[in-house]
């Protein structure tokens, strides 16, 4: 296996964590999504709506604490397989998030599916082709995916 130069793993740990260094959705009012105000919840209230809300909360916080541990992986320690390891429970808490969302919040359902399958994708091309360039998307698709989840939660927030 070819090590990448201490230089590529400095620029993406340090992208990774600029772009990840707020975890606070209720300082970043200036966030912007493509899904932060395209679905809202059903104004129903119904029983069933506020427990399928209840999991989205649940399963949404536990998604942050995933996506918050992987964006605090070092590269420089454990490399790329590192990376592929912290995102394995952070596709795994996007699934639940989407199972759980998918009636309320379609749109930024199918938004969390296309952003982790975004960082799958540039993941794997990083392990074909190490280097900065490769390594620059994936730093570019966790901050999106990052971003997305943040609004997300916004959007989710007040029914909490």
């Amino acid at each position: 296996m070819r090590r990448l130069p201490l230089p590529a793993l400095l620029l993406v740990s340090g992208a990774l964590l600029l772009g990840c260094s707020d975890d606070d959705p209720a300082s970043d009012s200036t966030s912007s999504s493509s899904t932060s105000s395209s679905a809202s919840p059903s104004a129903s209230g119904s029983a069933g709506a506020s427990s399928g809300t209840a999991a989205v909360c649940s399963s949404l916080d536990q998604l942050q604490t995933s996506l918050a541990a992987l964006t605090k992986t070092p590269l420089t320690e454990g490399g790329i397989a590192a990376l592929q390891t912290a995102f394995t429970t952070v596709q795994a808490d996007a699934a639940q998030v989407v199972d759980d969302a998918q009636d309320e919040y379609a749109d930024q359902s199918d938004q969390l599916s296309a952003d982790v399958s975004a960082v799958q994708g540039a993941l794997g091309d990083a392990v074909a082709n190490p280097g900065a360039a490769t390594l620059q998307a994936v730093g570019s698709s966790i901050r999106t995916l990052t971003s997305d989840v943040t609004s997300f939660a916004s959007d989710v927030g007040s029914t909490c």
